[in-house]
């Protein structure tokens, strides 16, 4: 049996084969269910990053310290996605759960806008007017450095108590970013009225996103990119325009991340099973997927077989309206099915711990791994 987190990150990364239940790591995605635990709003967690700490803290020490944790708090989470928001305490209740507002913010002129200024610079000036209020260029640029330096602070906070930063940058590919800032309806039809445009833009920008990840994360001691490629499953768009319009780009950076000796860790929500086959290509241990309760894991699971690391899924429906009983039973069919027959196997939560969880479900989930390990 593995020592700690960090010996069973690295043999579940490198898929290798599990001798022991015990060493599967876990990771609960835990975001704004850590303040709904700790009896602290959602409008306190916003505001402070700290007070998030220390609820994320009382769910590790009252359940168990999982092996993995996102490393950044809610309102960098919120913030990074580069969308409007409502906030808890401000557009919302002081306890309701965040909401992005997916509308059109960006017109069909913008393409060639960044086309002609570059994405960094046209992001910018993206990111600054939908904030509300409206921020300038000084105010964005210091929230991302305060944003890193809280990331930094967690990282240093919970990685000597045994807890591993599941990865150290985070960004999303050019396509879901686009898709989202553009509207999912909008962007779908811009892809059949302009699609040398977009070509363009994620042909000419993809290679400097990836030499601005790689610069910026150059003496980073933790090897792993996070993308979020929230808008490239099946459920939302067919295995034809992933292949023209996504894969290639994905594959693109993948490779050259992984020549650098980054990890590639691919937030996965939504219908990937049709997809999963061209990733085999791809260097073993390259990609680790974060699925969602919409990939069956057993099938997933026979596609990579061994070749690539998985995460998954216990459904935010059964952590918040399942029984005990029945998260012990989810989890134990993972890992009798799934993580002791297929190397690079992670169990977790489907996305994240939704913010009703029940404990006594978080706790069943936590208990399917850590009783093995006492």
């Amino acid at each position: 049996m593995y020592n700690n987190s960090f010996e069973r990150l690295n043999a579940m990364f490198d898929c290798v084969p599990v001798k022991d239940r015990g060493d599967i790591p876990i990771y609960p995605q835990l975001i704004t269910w850590a303040g709904r635990y700790a009896g602290k709003t959602q409008k306190e967690i916003f505001a402070d990053h700290r007070v998030y700490f220390n609820c994320v803290k009382k769910v590790f020490d009252d359940f168990g310290y999982p092996d993995a944790m996102n490393p950044a708090d809610p309102a960098t989470i919120v913030f990074g996605e580069g969308l409007p928001a409502n906030y808890p305490g401000k557009e919302l209740g002081d306890d309701d759960l965040f909401q992005f507002v997916e509308t059109i913010n960006i017109e069909e002129d913008d393409y060639k806008k960044i086309i002609e200024k570059g994405w960094d610079k046209w992001f910018m000036d993206y990111t600054c007017r939908i904030q509300n209020p409206p921020m300038s260029k000084f105010q964005v640029i210091k929230t991302f450095i305060n944003m890193g330096k809280k990331c930094a602070e967690l990282v240093k906070t919970f990685r000597p108590l045994g807890v591993e930063p599941i990865s150290g940058s985070t960004f999303f590919p050019l396509f879901d970013q686009l898709s989202l800032i553009r509207s999912f309806g909008e962007f779908i039809m811009d892809l059949y009225d302009e699609p040398d445009m977009i070509k363009q833009i994620l042909a000419k920008e993809t290679p400097i996103i990836i030499k601005t990840q790689l610069k910026r994360n150059k003496k980073n001691p933790i090897k792993r990119m996070h993308m979020y490629a929230m808008r490239s499953d099946a459920s939302v768009i067919s295995p034809d325009i992933f292949d023209e319009f996504s894969y290639p780009y994905l594959k693109q950076m993948i490779l050259a991340f992984h020549e650098a000796g980054f990890k590639t860790v691919l937030h996965a929500d939504g219908k990937w099973l049709p997809m999963l086959d061209r990733f085999m290509e791809l260097p073993k241990g390259s990609v680790h997927f974060e699925f969602d309760g919409n990939t069956d894991l057993r099938q997933a699971a026979q596609i990579l077989d061994g070749h690539l690391s998985f995460r998954g899924d216990v459904p935010a429906t059964m952590m918040a309206m399942g029984t005990p009983d029945e998260v012990s039973e989810y989890c134990e069919g993972l890992i009798e099915d799934v993580g002791m027959k297929t190397p690079g196997f992670m169990l977790g939560t489907g996305c994240e711990v939704p913010l009703n969880c029940k404990p006594e479900n978080y706790k069943a989930l936590m208990d399917s791994i850590l009783k093995a390990r006492k």
